[in-house]
């Protein structure tokens, strides 16, 4: 019962944030596309596309990320842990990602912190209070710490089962 509720929320999770990187993305392309037109055609560039752009890319990145984990598919170098038999692997591999999840929890206990300095300032072209593009590596680490427990529970029943 409690696995099935599990496997519901991380499915809902799942849709938010394959939804949210492709409305990122399409609003991304968008707001560049308007920039270039009226930088190269028009001759009259807009200062405020190009500050868009980068907080979108970043929160894109963060989103992104947490994508990444769950397919497993950051950077790793296996070959060491290839040496081990293929239990032994899943277990460093639970290791490795329960490392990776400490650091999350400190990214994003760190990230409150920095919200106290940024929630005064605001952008300088756009005007927005600095807080939204800062929530993104707060949001990221939230969502990263999701798929990395995934992963580790997916690693762990790999060396039960066997």
């Amino acid at each position: 019962m409690f696995l099935k509720i599990v496997n519901r929320i991380y499915s809902v999770i799942k849709i938010i944030e394959e939804n949210l990187i492709i409305i990122l993305l399409a609003i991304m392309i968008s707001n560049v596309t308007l920039g270039v037109f009226f930088r190269y055609v028009l001759n009259n560039s807009l200062s405020w596309t190009e500050e868009v752009a980068r907080y979108l890319m970043i929160w894109f990145a963060y989103i992104g990320m947490a994508l990444a984990f769950r397919d497993e598919s950051h950077v790793n170098v296996n070959a060491i842990v290839d040496l081990f038999p293929q239990s032994i692997r899943h277990l460093i591999k639970a290791i490795s990602y329960t490392i990776v999840l400490i650091f999350l929890i400190t990214l994003f206990s760190q990230s409150l912190k920095v919200f106290r300095i940024v929630k005064i300032q605001t952008s300088p072209s756009v005007q927005i209070p600095m807080i939204y593009p800062y929530l993104s590596v707060t949001f990221g680490a939230i969502l990263m710490a999701i798929e990395v427990v995934y992963v580790i529970f997916k690693n762990i029943s790999a060396v039960i089962k066997r």
